[in-house]
């Protein structure tokens, strides 16, 4: 009974709202990745090289104690800054994760709308596909970005920080159907 149990409990977690779903990513990558790029100091041409090397140790002052209230916030500054580097990464990653086929584009709608800023009719255009068909592509890759972005979250260790960095997910509501007993 208990894989019964487990088999129903995936099913449930993958009965989601897709375009609920789509529409929190697609906010997520439009106003918040490009926010945390900018605070990371990158841009997303930079992301293609996923190396830490560039990366520098924070500058302190000598005693320690910044002029603001006698507390150094280097630190925390630096903090910050490196979870926006991660988080920037991690979304980078999860992109490249997506699959990339004739049939489902979703990588190439993704890196084009999001990493290139290029227009979504200009995306549709590139595919050849209507209006109506892109639409639903989108919608399928911004899913599956969904979909991938837990694993690549744990993988760069912002999993816990679910205020930055939120499941996008968005459950079906079911209805109840009455038995009339």
């Amino acid at each position: 009974m208990t894989d019964r149990t487990e088999q129903l409990l995936l099913d449930d977690s993958l009965d989601i709202d897709q375009k609920a779903t789509a529409n929190r990513v697609r906010n997520y990558l439009t106003f918040n990745f490009e926010h945390l790029l900018n605070y990371a100091g990158l841009d997303s041409n930079d992301l293609s090289v996923i190396d830490d090397s560039h990366i520098s140790s924070p500058k302190m002052d000598a005693s320690g104690v910044s002029a603001h209230g006698g507390v150094n916030h280097t630190i925390d500054n630096y903090n910050r800054i490196m979870i926006a580097e991660k988080g920037c990464y991690a979304i980078y990653e999860t992109i490249m994760k997506c699959r990339n086929g004739a049939r489902k584009p979703y990588r190439t709608i993704l890196t084009e709308a999001y990493l290139h800023n290029v227009e979504d009719y200009k995306i549709q255009a590139m595919l050849s596909y209507s209006s109506s068909q892109y639409d639903i592509l989108k919608r399928r890759a911004l899913c599956e970005f969904a979909d991938r972005w837990e694993n690549t979250k744990e993988k760069y260790g912002i999993a816990e920080l679910s205020k930055d960095f939120p499941d996008f997910h968005v459950p079906k509501n079911k209805k109840r159907i009455s038995t009339g007993n």
